[in-house]
């Protein structure tokens, strides 16, 4: 299968602390597809998974929803996703017909979770509700009969997980009508809350990332930089040594490690373990989605020679910084000393190439393809591979 045909984006399913249960896969298929072709796209992703992706590459050790039609429903091709880490979904427009009931029973059969998607009371969708373990709920498109579709569904041995949460009001309304999961980018937001000023540490810690992402700094700058924080010497000190970057012989001081081959590798790492740091009290998923972004930007940078590479990293990176801290993207830059066009970039107040880059990034990640320019409709070179990497790289980094 070619990959710039198709695009494809997981989307974070996160339990009430915020810790991840679930990936749902986003996917559509390329220009040349019929668009009416849904169930060509379903089985593109499900030979995806289980062919050349492989199902810990792309999700980790998480479940992952797949959205299943009619067509494909009424054949046994769901049944060969991987027992107790699959969902099927079946999609709003399934009618019960007996055989998808006769898929569904082998599905349970083979340990892999059933959902209703989409749900809102839709007649030809009641009768499945007795085979199913999950309903999906649109949030927005069922607001005014949230409170009372929920009610109806406590009759029902089903888990619910609420879709389209993008404020974390709406997290908040959902958690007490006794949602279990929440599907949307409302943890990639800030939190409203009283303003509040950043605390010394991370006016400390985010300063450190910006003298990490200055080119102009020479090796010995970068070693004093570094110094300054002992916990990040310790943490550089493992990974220079670590099978990443070994060269033979170890590395015993930050110097050494700042000028091996690499540099701009270390400045990354440094600044991702910095971020973790200030990181802790929010889900990791949003620690993800920065390093997938900081991945994607250089990728997807490469071809434009005026560009920094660190630059690149450095603007994914620090896309969440919002979120991170509960406060507009402008009050956190304000006393930052980042380059002026990195710093209109992460506040969307600029159209150049940086800009356009991270703002791709961005949108590919959310599943916005149009926006994004695949491969397949821009001919930037941004395919299937480089999504797959990013998410990789993302998911290795934080398990570092």
């Amino acid at each position: 299968m070619d990959d710039s045909q198709v695009a494809l984006a997981r989307q974070p399913i996160l339990a009430a602390d915020g810790t991840l249960y679930a990936y749902e896969l986003l996917h559509r298929g390329g220009p040349r597809e019929d668009a009416g072709n849904a169930a060509s796209r379903s089985a593109r992703v499900v030979c995806e998974l289980l062919g050349a992706i492989g199902l810990d590459r792309l999700a980790g050790d998480a479940r992952v929803f797949v959205n299943f039609e009619q067509e494909l429903l009424e054949t046994d091709l769901p049944t060969i996703l991987v027992p107790n880490r699959s969902v099927v979904e079946i999609l709003e427009d399934v009618e019960p017909r007996p055989a998808v009931f006769a898929t569904l029973a082998q599905l349970r059969q083979r340990g892999i979770g059933i959902a209703l998607d989409d749900f809102v009371l839709q007649d030809n969708l009641l009768p499945f509700l007795p085979h199913v373990d999950y309903v999906k709920i649109d949030i927005l498109e069922a607001r005014e009969q949230l409170e009372s579709i929920v009610d109806m569904l406590k009759e029902h041995r089903v888990l619910l997980l609420a879709e389209k949460v993008e404020t974390h009001e709406q997290f908040e309304r959902c958690k007490a009508l006794g949602f279990h999961y929440f599907q949307g980018y409302y943890f990639a937001r800030p939190e409203p809350m009283a303003k509040r000023s950043l605390g010394a540490m991370e006016i400390s810690v985010l300063t450190l990332m910006a003298r990490l992402e200055n080119r102009n700094v020479t090796a010995a700058q970068l070693t004093d930089t570094i110094s300054v924080d002992v916990a990040l010497v310790h943490q550089i000190l493992v990974l220079a040594n670590s099978g990443a970057f070994y060269r033979g012989r170890p590395i015993t001081s930050i110097h050494e490690a700042v000028t091996m081959p690499g540099q701009n590798l270390i400045r990354q790492w440094a600044s991702l373990l910095l971020l973790t740091r200030m990181g802790l009290h929010k889900p990791t998923e949003l620690l993800k989605l920065a390093v997938t972004r900081a991945r994607l930007c250089q990728t997807l940078g490469a071809p434009h020679h005026e560009l920094d590479p660190q630059e690149l990293f450095t603007a994914g990176l620090l896309s969440i910084l919002d979120a991170l801290f509960d406060r507009p993207m402008g009050a956190v830059l304000e006393a930052l000393p980042l380059a002026p066009g990195l710093k209109d970039a992460l506040c969307g107040r600029s159209t150049d190439t940086l800009a356009t880059t991270l703002r791709r990034a961005i949108d590919y990640g959310s599943g916005a393809w149009v926006s994004a320019g695949t491969a397949a409709t821009s001919g930037t070179g941004f395919d299937f591979e480089t999504y797959l990497d990013a998410v990789e790289f993302a998911d290795n980094a934080l398990c570092a």
